[in-house]
């Protein structure tokens, strides 16, 4: 008796199930978001704007590209700023307008919202870096740098690009326009050139493992190795040299010989420490060279030596 109660239990269980599938199913639909009947026709028919429009001359707004949102097949504008079906109905007078996802700085939409819609495209590309990076940690969106509705995004292009990093870096600006830096505002080197804007695990988001491996993709010439070297340079250039700019020539910390007395004392050394009232009373050719030049006027190859008599470095 017991076993045939629960077979009709289970019957009709079974008989109900196809009608709970259908209502989930019913109720998923209801709840999903509603996309516009007629897509771009219908956003373009209010957005018609020069700014808006200015999407068809980059790579996001090419319909011959199946890639593109706006390529055969895709979702078109509501593929980044997701179902307008709400935003485009009617509204009663004094409603608000139901909103969708803008792209920018006041936007009502978290940044996770925005940053959400671009790397369901390009988070293949960036794999786990962007994740790793300072920019992510600081909840800065895509937004902040890109911009899709220009016929050029000015952060893509070398001559126009520290603009862009500069409206967050005021520092760096600053220190680009002292008279001794890399040739960023002549639009000759990008910022990432050097930074990976995207994360990287590396310090200070550089491009390669460390700053002197960032260094020699230029400067190959200082990699060596030498057969006498000089142990800061083999360490970290950024010991002697400011990497963005400096008010000393070769972007040094400092003029010599003060910088090199910031590690090397004159002590078993034939010369004197030049101090900020400069040399004291003194004869000799050491004294002679330091107060027309540096102790580079000796030691010239500071960055290392191959010459068989170079363990000095003056020559």
């Amino acid at each position: 008796m017991k076993h045939s109660t629960r077979f009709v239990r289970l019957a009709a269980l079974a008989a109900f199930l196809p009608a709970i599938a259908f209502a989930a199913e019913d109720a998923a639909k209801a709840a999903a978001p509603a996309y516009s009947k007629k897509g771009a026709d219908t956003c373009l028919s209010c957005h018609d704007d020069e700014v808006t429009l200015a999407v068809f001359h980059g790579k996001h707004g090419q319909p011959n590209d199946p890639s593109s949102p706006f390529g055969k097949g895709q979702l078109q504008c509501e593929a980044c700023h997701g179902p307008a079906g709400d935003h485009t109905k009617r509204v009663k007078k004094g409603e608000a307008r139901p909103p969708v996802i803008r792209f920018e700085r006041d936007s009502a939409a978290p940044v996770s919202v925005q940053n959400g819609m671009c790397l369901a495209c390009h988070e293949g590309s960036m794999q786990a870096s962007w994740h790793a990076g300072p920019h992510a940690a600081n909840d800065v969106s895509c937004a902040a740098c890109h911009d899709l509705h220009v016929k050029k995004d000015a952060v893509l292009a070398t001559r126009t690009q520290a603009d862009v990093c500069f409206t967050c870096h005021v520092s760096e600006r600053g220190q680009f326009d002292k008279p001794f830096a890399h040739p960023v505002r002549q639009g000759q080197l990008a910022c990432s050139d050097c930074h990976a804007s995207h994360g990287t695990t590396a310090e200070k988001q550089l491009v390669k493992a460390t700053l002197n491996q960032t260094c020699y993709e230029c400067h190959a010439d200082k990699r060596g190795p030498f057969l006498w070297e000089h142990a800061p340079v083999a360490e970290d250039c950024a010991a002697c040299h400011a990497p963005h700019g400096s008010s000393q020539p070769g972007m040094l910390k400092a003029r010599g010989p003060m910088l090199c007395q910031s590690c090397h004392s004159q002590q078993g050394h034939p010369s004197i420490a030049n101090g900020p009232s400069g040399l004291p009373g003194g004869t000799g050719p050491t004294v002679s060279s330091l107060a027309l030049g540096n102790c580079m006027n000796c030691h010239s190859q500071v960055h290392g030596s191959n010459h068989p008599s170079g363990s000095t470095l003056t020559r």
